[in-house]
């Protein structure tokens, strides 16, 4: 994850109580703010990171949740998850990839992984 935050370290600190929770830049200034430390630096949109002109960016290359975040607020239930407070009240991307490295699908809500062993239970062993 990117250890470069947006907020002064004191603001950061209040902000600690909000871990978890999602975020949205309160004006286009901390939108800037957030989108250079994040989202220039992520592998995610060619776009952003400049790795490729827009027109030339086919949908794969470029990522949702930054629109998504431009065409939702918080509160709606299409508001991405990524966007959100960190355990140090720093906001960031939790889907953020550094540039160079291999983008990992993002998890899809609407398929349940059947094979996911709960951290606090052992893998049930199938009768032969």
């Amino acid at each position: 994850m990117n250890a470069q935050g947006i907020y002064p370290a004191d603001f950061a600190d209040m902000c600690k109580d909000s871990a978890g929770e999602p975020y949205q830049p309160s004006n286009g200034t901390e939108g800037d703010i957030f989108r250079s430390v994040w989202c220039e630096q992520c592998a995610r949109d060619k776009h952003l990171n400049g790795e490729k002109d827009w027109d030339l960016c086919d949908e794969s290359e470029t990522c949702q949740i930054v629109l998504m975040t431009m065409a939702y607020s918080v509160g709606d239930k299409d508001y991405p998850k990524e966007w959100q407070y960190g355990k140090d009240g720093q906001p960031c991307c939790t889907a953020f990839v550094a540039v160079g490295t291999p983008i990992p699908p993002l998890p899809d809500e609407n398929t349940i992984d059947m094979f996911e062993t709960q951290p606090d239970q052992p893998a049930q062993e199938v009768d032969k």
